[in-house]
């Protein structure tokens, strides 16, 4: 995991939102959910028009985006978990996490902000979520090949 360099001062929630809106979309907003954790609200959205769940928080003297598990309870609503670990499933998921830098703990995903780079962490964040939404395309009762089931 990444982490953030020690005695760097930490931004305020304006100056992070402000980074972010410049480097991935303006759309994105924190909305404070306590000491040192928001909630990421960002344009980008699921294939059935959820968005995407996000936090940021403050770990120790890291800082970090973790979806907390949404993206795998999301994928649990068309496929069986057990279904994910299996085959073309895992090995997209698996490619996704190494792509982008982004650490499974347990089924959260999580990728910490190296240099405060806070837009740069969650772009790579938000690419990893929609690659690893992907994989509903790959149920059995969606995809063929040829006219044919996979």
């Amino acid at each position: 995991m990444m982490t953030v360099q020690k005695n760097t001062p930490t931004p305020t929630r304006e100056a992070m939102e402000r980074q972010l809106q410049q480097r991935v979309a303006a759309g994105i907003r924190l909305v404070s959910e306590g000491t040192d954790r928001y909630r990421v609200l960002t344009p980008f959205q699921l294939d059935d028009g959820d968005h995407l769940s996000i936090v940021l928080r403050r770990e120790g003297d890291k800082w970090s985006f973790a979806d907390e598990a949404h993206t795998y309870m999301h994928l649990s609503y068309d496929i069986e978990l057990s279904e994910l670990h299996k085959e073309t499933r895992q090995k997209t998921i698996s490619d996704a996490l190494a792509m982008f830098g982004v650490d499974d703990r347990d089924g959260e995903l999580v990728i910490g902000v190296s240099n405060n780079d806070y837009g740069g962490s969650l772009l790579s964040f938000v690419q990893a979520l929609l690659k690893i939404s992907d994989v509903s395309f790959l149920s059995r009762e969606r995809a063929t090949i040829n006219g044919r089931r996979a």
